[in-house]
């Protein structure tokens, strides 16, 4: 076997082989008519979302290996909009009935250099992708392994691998015990992959991927990576493709929500997508919706009087509404890899006009019921702080090609300037200035207006919405002296990077005030 040891590079692999020609019969006899790669999950079919996975994770190039119902699927796949406009070489595979590795071989006359190679029934995160690409190879193979065991769905059908102290692999067999780690169906690897496969067929006369693998860990030229935190699942049948779009919704719920966003709105959120993600609805229609909510919960507010005060709760309500199905846009975005840019501005401008919209119709529709318009200008000072935050913050933001607000690295969370009570208070009270937070906030204290003595608690509702906006803005003001102070912009926080947040999907200012 030729070593091709010296065809390895320094950067991540930009080509990608998928196999898609195997039968499928496991999940067609649950009662499947579509071939295996047409399946849908989360709202895509199988094929099309492996190849859109690894396009996030920054694949260039696709060599996709058809093989049963090869015609069907290409005639499916090969015209879909966001798949046309992307490098694939379709390989049409005559004798698909054979084991995997023949499969693979079929990409060889596509390839050239290091390529990853995966399978189109594996649902994974672009994290897989990532953890392979990080360093270079220690050899001609590097297989993304899970060593979450108890994570793992389907233990007995899953392919496992006994690992070495240097990382190497030992064995790979799906009968294998004992073992450390479960093969995740991601590889890394060198053309050399291709010479250990064509030994094994040219004396057996079929080989399969796990053969020439092991092939290549005999001479100790294949490894593993650990994929940590992040998910995969193989889909063979309705039980595992159920399970793989339990972790895409999983998934969904992002580390920066809030309490209320991930123990309520959530729950509703993802509800709403489950329904809507095998029909054709743009994330833009489902922004329009929440837009269109929002209107009508400022309207309702407009609508009160001193007699029919629960126009107020109704307002409410449509407000907390409108936040809820505001998730689904971004859910259904990365549910179906739907991103735009106009749809980034349209739910950004959306969010602020409902936020700010809500916000001073509730301060007139109180003065309505309550006659005094002290509690609309308390209101519109209010209004008057919060946009000059989203000014400048936004300002910011854009300088630094940020879009989503949490990000902002406010002065409150560098540890070595939280001393005074001022930035203590920031501190521990900041989740009172998410979006999530105070709809649901709103939503529970407008209900006040459904009692004759509710009245109280609006006026202490717009209290506090001002002390808060005051916060908000004085806060600011504090981070863009201490940016001015160290002469250096006011910079988005590290942990929440414009890299990270394109690869999730994160577009939205949806938590602006």
């Amino acid at each position: 076997m030729s070593n091709h040891s010296s065809q390895q590079t320094q950067s991540p692999p930009n080509q990608l082989v998928i196999l898609a020609a195997g039968m499928g019969s496991r999940i067609r006899a649950g009662g499947q008519e579509s071939p295996k790669p047409l399946v849908s999950v989360g709202g895509l079919p199988l094929l099309k979302r492996a190849i859109l996975t690894a396009e996030r994770a920054g694949v260039e190039r696709f060599v996709v290996i058809l093989g049963y119902e090869r015609e069907l699927i290409y005639d499916v796949l090969a015209g879909d909009e966001k798949l046309r406009e992307l490098d694939i070489q379709w390989v049409m595979h005559e004798d698909f009935q054979l084991k995997n590795g023949v499969s693979v071989l079929q990409a060889k006359p596509y390839v050239d250099g290091e390529f990853y190679l995966t399978m189109a029934d594996h649902v994974v995160e672009p994290a897989l992708y990532q953890a392979l690409g990080e360093r270079p190879l220690k050899g001609d193979l590097a297989l993304a392994v899970d060593y979450k065991l108890d994570e793992v769905f389907d233990m007995d059908d899953a392919t496992k691998v006994r690992v070495g102290r240097g990382q190497e692999i030992l064995e790979i067999s799906k009968e294998l015990s004992p073992f450390d780690a479960v093969d995740t169906g991601v590889f890394r690897c060198t053309p050399a992959l291709f010479d250990a496969l064509e030994e094994v067929y040219s004396v057996e006369g079929d080989v399969s991927l796990s053969e020439g693998v092991k092939a290549l860990a005999d001479r100790n030229r294949a490894h593993v990576v650990d994929v940590g935190s992040a998910w995969w699942q193989d889909v063979d049948d309705l039980a595992t493709r159920d399970e793989a779009e339990r972790r895409l919704f999983v998934a969904l719920t992002k580390p920066t929500d809030g309490w209320v966003s991930q123990h309520v709105n959530r729950h509703i959120s993802k509800a709403i997508s489950r329904r809507l993600m095998n029909h054709n609805v743009s994330p833009n229609v489902v922004t329009g919706a929440a837009l269109a909510i929002g209107i009508l919960g400022m309207i309702a507010n407009l609508m009160t009087s001193p007699e029919s005060a629960w126009w107020l709760a109704l307002g409410g309500f449509l407000f907390q509404l409108s936040s809820v199905v505001d998730g689904c846009d971004g859910e259904l975005a990365r549910l179906k890899f739907d991103f735009s840019e106009f749809g980034a501005w349209f739910d950004t401008i959306s969010d602020l006009i409902v936020n700010v919209g809500y916000i001073a119709t509730f301060g007139v529709g109180v003065s309505l019921a309550t006659g005094s318009w002290l509690w609309g200008g308390l209101m519109g000072l209010g209004l008057l702080m919060a946009g000059h935050a989203i000014i400048t913050v936004t300002r910011v933001l854009k300088d630094n090609n940020e879009t989503y607000l949490p990000a902002m690295n406010w002065s409150f969370k560098d540890d070595a300037d939280c001393e005074s009570l001022f930035q203590k208070i920031c501190r521990r009270f900041a989740f009172m200035a998410r979006r999530d937070f105070y709809a649901f906030a709103f939503m529970l204290l407008s209900a006040s207006a459904l009692s004759a003595s509710g009245f109280i608690v609006l006026k202490v509702t717009i209290a506090m919405s001002v002390t808060v906006i005051s916060f908000v803005f004085f806060q600011n003001l504090r981070t863009m002296m201490k940016a001015r102070a160290g002469a250096q912009p006011a910079q988005p926080a590290p942990a929440v990077s414009s890299e990270v947040t394109k690869i999730t999907g994160e577009w939205q200012l949806q938590d602006a005030l």
